[in-house]
């Protein structure tokens, strides 16, 4: 398989992922209070999710993509360091995003959603347009720079790394005060 097929394909996904949290804001922005904290929990545990599956497609790239590009571009290597930063950028906003869930979930705030819909609004808008950028122009420049054996190579490094750690649920004493209010989650139907 072609790498750039391959990470085309995760791209795919985690937008999916994105559209989720999407879906679910617009559940607990049209819920009642005693649905809504499940609709939060919800929140919660998909953004993890996105930032878990998000930390790994980062490091697939970073690590096996990006340094073999930059050398083969060497002084015109301005548009991988490009990606990196959105990178950074876009781990900056799924955090936030995740940091104000946990807030409200804490401050048992099911109401006061804007700060949340900014958030998201953000992370959907850079993330969208990191992957149309990613896709139309690096993958672009790398079919250009790279041999078909460098590419195997960045595929079989696609392979070298280990999912990083990152709880997709949220934390133990968490969870407990969940369960105590809340014993079933909300499972969204896909759009």
């Amino acid at each position: 398989m072609d790498p750039f097929d391959f990470l085309r394909e995760e791209h795919s996904s985690v937008l999916r992922e994105l559209y989720a949290l999407d879906h679910q804001l617009g559940w607990l922005e049209s819920s009642a209070p005693p649905v809504s904290r499940r609709a939060l929990v919800q929140l919660l545990s998909t953004s993890q999710k996105l930032a878990s599956d998000l930390s790994f497609h980062f490091q697939k790239e970073e690590k096996a993509l990006y340094p073999l590009l930059e050398r083969r571009m060497a002084d015109n290597a301005e548009p991988v360091l490009l990606m990196r930063e959105e990178h950074k950028r876009l781990s900056a906003h799924l955090d936030s995003f995740t940091s104000e869930v946990m807030r409200m979930l804490r401050e048992h705030d099911t109401r006061k959603t804007w700060e949340l819909s900014s958030k998201l609004q953000d992370l959907r808008s850079e993330l969208s347009d990191h992957v149309s950028l990613e896709e139309k122009v690096l993958f672009w420049l790398a079919e250009i720079h790279l041999s078909r054996r460098e590419r195997n190579k960045v595929f079989s490094g696609f392979f070298a790394f280990e999912r990083p750690e990152r709880e997709s649920t949220p934390s133990r004493p968490l969870r407990a005060e969940l369960s105590a209010s809340s014993p079933k989650l909300y499972t969204p139907r896909p759009p």
